[in-house]
């Protein structure tokens, strides 16, 4: 049985339909407002000695193609498109390609235009191969927020998002999911900035069905996020960024069960399904508006309810699986402008150690990465 949580990655005609979607917006807006359009594409090779995260420790060389188009027209309407398609080279089974529609309205208003209102809708799809066909959906994604910034010292957000994921091979997963959030933004003459933040979520699993015994299932579920960020600049062009967050998980996520049952164990995120603590230290440097030094440090706690540790045979232990996570890492990146083109390139690398007492995620992992990018 393999865990495999997050790939995030549809057809080919939905590129068709991406592309006739931009298009379209043009002619709308032809006597309105010049449009300004944008794309950004970015071409990112992994190699990890751990692609799945467990103690079998397999090693893999993926590359990532991501591809980011859109329009700004009629002074607060943009429509974009975001694409990925990343291909594994070893655990080809891995490959997979994501797509998103997206439309927005972010009208503004008072001093500058610090107080905005953003509605955003937008469509979503994912496409796997076979082995892990249970994770290919189609969905829709609704997001309404308030910003307003009343003083220089002081800023608040809240926001929806609302999101439907309907899974073509497993309607048992579909989910409903509603999360109102909020943040607020305070800043020091120190160079100082916190932002606390608090957030709720909740999901509705249509289509999960009863076990054995019969009887309507539970299909809810809930979980509560509370955070704080920190940052302070030191120097001219750098400065230090601290994170914070705690998620409770009041249950045992409800489609657990049902998961731990399938021969590919696979989940897109932790959401609803682990709890715990994280923080993280990072150091940023900028050189001359060119390039960019980021240092860190990340630390995880977290605790999956209902999800049984076992040992190396397997057995259980009678106890909640828990992971214990330190990760090191570091990143350069150097941006060079021509004109109306930007290229990006950066090197990365991250050491992951993970202690758990479920013995197959008791491991570490290597991984570097090296991105290319263009933006327009």
């Amino acid at each position: 049985m393999t865990c495999f949580i997050g790939h995030r990655p549809v057809a080919p005609r939905l590129l068709a339909l991406a592309a006739g979607f931009l298009i379209a917006t043009v002619p709308v807006c032809r006597d309105a407002t010049a449009q300004e359009f944008g794309a950004a594409a970015t071409l990112t090779n992994r190699v990890t000695d751990n692609v799945y995260g467990t103690r079998s420790r397999e090693w893999d060389d993926s590359v990532a193609a991501h591809l980011k188009l859109g329009v700004d027209f009629a002074d607060i309407w943009t429509a974009e498109y975001e694409g990925t398609a990343e291909i594994f080279t070893r655990h080809f089974d891995l490959t997979a390609q994501d797509h998103l529609l997206r439309m927005v309205a972010n009208p503004t208003w008072g001093e500058d235009g610090k107080n905005d209102v953003l509605v955003a809708v937008a469509i979503e799809t994912l496409r796997n191969l076979d082995t892990y066909a249970t994770l290919n959906f189609i969905g829709a994604q609704a997001r309404v927020a308030v910003g307003i910034e009343p003083a220089t010292w002081f800023a608040w957000r809240a926001t929806v998002d609302l999101r439907y994921r309907r899974f073509y091979d497993d309607p048992q997963s579909d989910s409903l999911d509603l999360m109102p959030f909020t943040e607020a933004r305070f800043t020091f003459s120190s160079r100082t900035t916190l932002s606390p933040r608090i957030g709720y979520g909740f999901r509705y699993n249509p289509g999960l069905k009863g076990g054995g015994g019969g009887g309507r299932p539970q299909r809810d579920d809930h979980m509560l996020d509370v955070g704080l960020h920190a940052s302070q600049g030191v120097v001219e062009s750098g400065g230090f960024q601290a994170d914070y967050s705690y998620r409770h998980i009041f249950s045992a996520n409800k489609l657990l069960s049902y998961k731990l049952t399938q021969a590919q164990f696979a989940v897109l995120s932790g959401d609803f399904l682990a709890g715990g603590h994280r923080a993280y230290l990072k150091y940023k440097h900028v050189i001359e508006d060119a390039w960019t030094l980021v240092a860190g440090l990340e630390f995880r706690r977290t605790v999956y309810p209902g999800w049984p540790a076992t040992d190396l045979a397997g057995t259980a232990i009678g106890d909640d699986r828990r992971d214990w996570v330190l990760s090191p890492s570091f990143s350069v990146e150097y941006a060079h402008p021509f004109e109306t083109l930007v290229l990006k390139v950066g090197l990365g690398y991250t050491y992951v150690r993970q202690w758990s007492n479920s013995a197959d995620y008791d491991t570490q992992a290597h991984t570097g990465v090296l991105e290319i990018g263009v933006e327009y």
